[in-house]
């Protein structure tokens, strides 16, 4: 991966648990809560991950 195809990956990548922590703070279903913290906690892992890489 070039170093563009990376930030584009992390700026998509933090996004997304922007939008994952926005939809947790409002009113969901208990089910949809527990899904959206894994899937939070997972890419909160792959930045985590790259940026030790780096």
């Amino acid at each position: 991966m070039t170093d563009d195809e990376h930030t584009d990956a992390d700026f998509h990548l933090r996004a997304a648990l922007r939008h994952l922590d926005e939809a947790q703070a409002g009113d969901l279903r208990k089910t949809h809560s527990v899904a959206l913290e894994e899937v939070s906690t997972t890419v909160g892992t792959i930045l985590r991950e790259r940026s030790a890489d780096e």
